[in-house]
């Protein structure tokens, strides 16, 4: 299971959802974050 926080800005993974991510799950997880953040931040900087 996932929950997110949008007042916090957090993710949360369950544990044992977690455990069960392979490296390259985990690392798309990073990368589609990292990726949606660039966006929302360049979107609002350029207003």
């Amino acid at each position: 299971m996932m929950h997110h926080a949008r007042t916090l800005g957090v993710v949360q993974f369950d544990d044992v959802v977690w455990r069960k991510l392979t490296v390259d799950d985990k690392a798309l997880i990073v990368r589609t974050c990292d990726e949606k953040l660039a966006q929302y931040y360049s979107r609002n900087l350029s207003s």
